[in-house]
């Protein structure tokens, strides 16, 4: 919100609507300069995530150097006691910090609707992304030390249902992108221990598009959680989240038809197939560009589907000049085009922030006199 003020600042500047005098304090009205107060909290929230990390990977290294050294119930000892002090400060912590609140004058309704501002980069979320780290080597020390013969996507599939609770728990972007990711990790190393089987099954550019699937719905979930009215809206308000599944996800359908677009031949036993892949890449990112123009404007999301077109048109005009007898000639069209397509994206996304930015104000100043 506050880069879009800025934004409606600076147009009203250059329509002169604002003095070169009060250009400045007008920025400042809108984006205050951090004081001292946020710049230590950053600080601390840096190093204190830092640690909790260093500690973990410290725990695990000191564990895998000194295998041989180390007995069954000491390798066990170390990582559930440190998983228990993350539960425990998780535990005491969230209590301190509730306990004040508790003896405040505050209505019973009010008192369950959680602050947004309760879950972020504070100690409680940190002591429990400790205990995520630690829940995953404890999974892997119990497979390492009684050989259970569980396949790798094993592993990660139960350590991103395990620590499920707590990133529900937490609403934290870090938790989700944990679980994100062990789900990514999950999902190919099942498909790579089964390729034989998958093969006649799925072929690889339906794998590719499984991948984009998994992170569009995930990138859904997370968004239309967070627009529902219900107690934990709070807990899935996580744009870090939300950008990562939706860059994985149309880096994978642009990774999609670049594969179809170089490795099928245009022949009349594979043009259905070819037409399947082009016409589930064009109602995604039709339906995604629909969305994020109209519905719910974004100029994040905005950006990755015209790259993603640009890429496809260019791998499509790639194809056919290269293939013909004036390489140089084909060369040079294509660098004409590429310009041509990100001058115009770029143009075009500049007066769309300008339309946003103006959408916001008004919208804000309709609020203020409500």
């Amino acid at each position: 919100m506050m880069t879009q003020k800025r934004s409606a600042i600076w147009h009203w500047f250059l329509d002169g609507k604002i003095d070169r005098a009060n250009f400045k304090a007008a920025m400042l009205e809108a984006y205050p300069h951090p004081n001292t107060n946020k710049w230590q909290q950053l600080i601390a929230n840096l190093l204190l995530y830092l640690g909790v990390l260093l500690v973990s990977a410290g725990v695990i290294f000191f564990m895998a150097f000194n295998w041989d050294a180390l007995s069954h119930l000491s390798k066990f000892a170390i990582v559930e006691t440190l998983f228990s002090l993350f539960i425990g400060g998780f535990y005491l912590v969230s209590r301190a910090q509730k306990k004040p609140h508790s003896r405040l004058n505050v209505p019973h309704n009010q008192q369950s609707q959680p602050h947004p501002n309760a879950y972020g980069w504070n100690l409680p979320n940190a002591m429990l992304l400790g205990a995520c780290i630690m829940l995953g080597a404890l999974l892997a020390l119990v497979g390492q030390t009684y050989q259970t013969g569980a396949d790798p996507w094993q592993l990660f599939a139960i350590w991103a249902v395990l620590i499920l609770p707590f990133a529900y728990m937490a609403g934290f972007d870090l938790l989700w992108l944990l679980l994100v990711v062990l789900v990514n990790v999950s999902l190919g190393l099942y498909l790579q221990s089964f390729a034989s089987v998958f093969s006649f099954l799925l072929e690889d550019t339906q794998q590719i598009a499984l991948f984009g699937l998994v992170n569009l719905v995930i990138h859904l979930l997370f968004t239309f959680a967070k627009r529902l009215q219900w107690s934990g809206r709070f807990r899935f308000n996580c744009s870090m989240v939300e950008a990562t599944s939706l860059l994985a996800s149309l880096s994978a359908f642009t990774w999609l038809i670049v594969w179809v677009i170089f490795d099928f031949s245009y022949h009349f036993d594979t043009s259905e197939h070819i037409a399947y892949y082009a016409l589930f890449y064009l109602v995604t990112l039709s339906s995604l560009f629909v969305w994020y123009r109209y519905r719910s404007p974004a100029l994040y999301p905005l950006t990755l589907v015209l790259t993603s077109i640009s890429i496809a048109i260019v791998s499509l005009l790639s194809r056919e000049l290269l293939d013909s007898h004036d390489t140089i000639g084909g060369f040079f069209l294509i660098a004409m085009v590429v310009i041509g397509l990100t001058s115009g994206s770029l143009y075009w996304l500049k007066q769309l922030q300008k339309e946003f930015a103006q959408t916001a104000m008004l919208n804000s100043e309709g609020a203020a006199h409500e």
